[in-house]
Order: C-alpha cells, then sequence, then structure tokens
C-alpha cells in the first residue's frame, strides 16, 4: 500500500509533511481534511475545526489521557469516525474507531496524524522532492 502526501504551505507561511484525508461525519457526509505528519505526536488528533465540522456525538476522553504540547495540556474529547486515506493503487485505506479530537480552536490548525496510524507504514517525507510517502505491504524503498 502507498499513501502519497505533500509539503502544504500552511497560512503561517510555513510548508508542512501533509496527507489528505476524508473523515466521516454526522449523516455519512464526508470533510476533506489535510492532516499534519507528526511522527513525534503519540496519536492522532482532530482540529477543533474539523470537529465542528463533523457534527459528530463527542465522549470524554479515558481516564488518564491527556494531550500535551510544546504549548501545554489541551482540552480534548472523543468521537467515533472513520479516516480514509487515497490509495495510489486500489480501494483507500480506513482506520476506524474512536479518535481524540481538540476542542480548543487555538490548540492546532490542523488535525495531526500521529504515532498510533504512522506505525502501521514507513514513513518517508522528503523535502527535497516535495514528497510524504506512506509504505508498507509490498511498497518498499531502498536506499541508494
Amino acid at each position: 500500500m502507498q499513501i502519497i502526501g505533500e509539503w502544504w504551505l500552511c497560512d503561517d507561511g510555513v510548508t508542512r509533511p501533509t496527507v489528505e484525508t476524508l473523515v466521516l461525519g454526522a449523516g455519512g457526509q464526508n470533510h476533506a481534511q489535510r492532516f499534519l505528519v507528526d511522527s513525534g505526536a503519540d496519536q492522532t488528533v482532530l482540529s477543533a475545526f474539523l470537529l465542528s465540522m463533523l457534527q459528530l456525538p463527542t465522549l470524554p476522553p479515558p481516564p488518564g489521557l491527556v494531550l500535551a504540547g510544546i504549548s501545554g495540556t489541551c482540552p480534548t474529547v472523543m468521537v467515533d469516525t472513520v479516516v480514509e486515506f487515497a490509495r495510489s493503487h486500489g480501494a483507500p485505506a480506513r482506520f476506524r474507531g474512536q479518535i481524540a479530537a481538540f476542542t480548543d480552536p487555538a490548540a492546532a490548525d490542523l488535525s495531526i496524524l500521529g504515532r498510533d496510524v504512522l506505525d502501521n507504514f514507513d514513513v518517508i517525507p522528503s523535502r527535497p522532492r516535495n514528497e510524504i510517502l506512506l509504505l508498507t505491504g509490498n511498497h518498499r524503498y531502498v536506499v541508494q
């Protein structure tokens, strides 16, 4: 499986590694969303903006779950949803389950794709080639 992302110029003028997805919202509606590929993030987290668009029921986070970053802790909720990734060949890849979501819009501009998903892939962020590659299965890479 190969999922191809890109380096995206964000509103603040910084170019970041991203992957485009579809996220399932209320009524079966899919919402296009760009996720920051963050190999330092423990888990995937939806932005507060996306959370409001999805209109899904929220659940409190499990006991002991605290999301913290460089600016400290951030309030979160959980939502049951599906995140879908377009593959270079074949049907989309889907990750289903409870995903954390920020409730404070200032917490993050982008949703974050963390290690709970990224650990399923070889992750190759190549700035010179303007590529983000997520590889698994029969897709491989060679260093020469």
